[in-house]
């Protein structure tokens, strides 16, 4: 028997729901026999033993992109393919999902399904975490709590939906001017998992650092904020002298771990020079945002 074969066998049973009430009904009675499902492509790295039954979300409406006021809203169960072809002003999460996996996978693949259960080798946590993204999250009330990034990726999601609730959408700042933002992904093939995954959002004025948020992940166990990094370049001009002075102290914020055969040390040294480059787009994309 396959494994493609076994994954098939870990679901007893599927549901489409008509509403999310019904949907967050029908999780929280099945408890861990449930599971609420969009693209279903991580099905293949979950444990082999039955899931029990399945709560299709693709007919609820949660697939979109739009401007709402200051944010972009992507619908929890947008592909990554959407994402990839959207085009905005002051957008940029396209260039991230062109570099997640194949295309085959994007086109199936959701936003909604990548961050409610982190895995190490995760690209969007860690563009969410630098961009200072909102998470709506569907809990039974009229309205969708709003749980800000830092708070959604402080632990592992999945344990915020174990009762049924449901991300209905994700909203994503609209840059500004002075804004920019700039991600770097190295992996050994297009379709490899990521070795490191970086991200920066940086507020440039009149050549300063007014602004930043930094992440990684990928080389550490769980994205996360890199504060050492960011308090290093606030207040700073933006040359790249000061973008490697901040990058080398992204050591004080995490402990780089070893991938795909490569040594501890090889990925410490991958992961600052990425960082460079990412401070460097996020420069060369705020400077050229006046509006």
């Amino acid at each position: 028997m396959t494994r493609e074969e076994v994954n098939v066998q870990k679901i007893t049973g599927y549901v489409f729901p008509k509403s999310l009430k019904e949907a967050r009904d029908v999780l929280r009675k099945l408890g861990p026999k449930g599971m609420p499902l969009a693209g279903g492509t991580a099905l293949h790295f979950l444990p082999d033993k039955p899931l029990g039954t399945v709560v299709d979300i693709t007919r609820l409406g949660l697939s979109y992109i739009r401007q709402e006021g200051g944010f972009f809203a992507i619908g929890a169960a947008t592909p990554l393919s959407d994402i990839q072809r959207y085009r905005g002003p002051r957008w940029a999460m396209h260039e991230i999902c062109r570099r997640i996996s194949t295309h085959q996978i994007r086109n199936v693949s959701t936003i909604g399904g990548n961050i409610c259960r982190v895995f190490p080798w995760a690209d969007l946590p860690v563009v969410l975490l630098a961009m200072n993204a909102r998470m709506m999250v569907y809990n039974g009330g009229k309205k969708d709590e709003e749980v800000p990034a830092d708070d959604f990726f402080a632990s592992q999601p999945a344990r915020r939906f174990a009762g049924g609730d449901l991300l209905t959408a994700v909203k994503i700042p609209v840059l500004k001017a002075g804004h920019g933002f700039g991600s770097v992904k190295a992996n050994l093939t297009a379709a490899a998992f990521s070795l490191v995954t970086v991200a920066a959002l940086l507020e440039l004025k009149d050549e300063r650092i007014r602004a930043v948020r930094a992440a990684a992940g990928s080389a550490i166990p769980f994205p996360r904020r890199l504060p050492s990094v960011e308090a290093a370049l606030l207040g700073k001009e933006a040359v790249p002298e000061v973008f490697r002075a901040a990058a080398a102290k992204a050591g004080d914020d995490v402990k780089w771990c070893r991938q795909e055969g490569m040594s501890a040390g090889y990925i410490h040294d991958l992961a600052e020079v990425s960082l460079v480059d990412a401070f460097e787009r996020a420069a060369e994309f705020a400077r050229g945002r006046k509006d």
